[in-house]
């Protein structure tokens, strides 16, 4: 398992092509093992402090903060099934 993965997060029209007016981020997810789990730390990194509000006020946070909470009731399914 890598220990890190950084990856540039933007978005797009249907062709790929970085939306306009949109503020790109870079994101770092970090992988570190913690009392025999592993912990993900997730850091997302905006060029400026407008492209960080931009996105808040569109409920990126939220959204985000959602998909984390539904993959922790995944894992936790799965752990039930082995």
């Amino acid at each position: 398992m890598p220990e890190k993965i950084v990856l540039t997060d933007m978005f797009a029209d249907e062709e790929g092509n970085a939306a306009d007016g949109m503020p790109v981020t870079l994101v770092t997810l970090t992988f570190v093992e913690h009392e025999g789990k592993t912990k993900l730390t997730m850091h997302s990194r905006f060029a400026s402090v407008e492209g960080l509000q931009q996105v808040m006020e569109m409920g990126v946070v939220q959204g985000c903060a959602s998909q984390f909470y539904r993959l922790d009731d995944l894992l936790e399914k799965l752990q039930k099934i082995e």
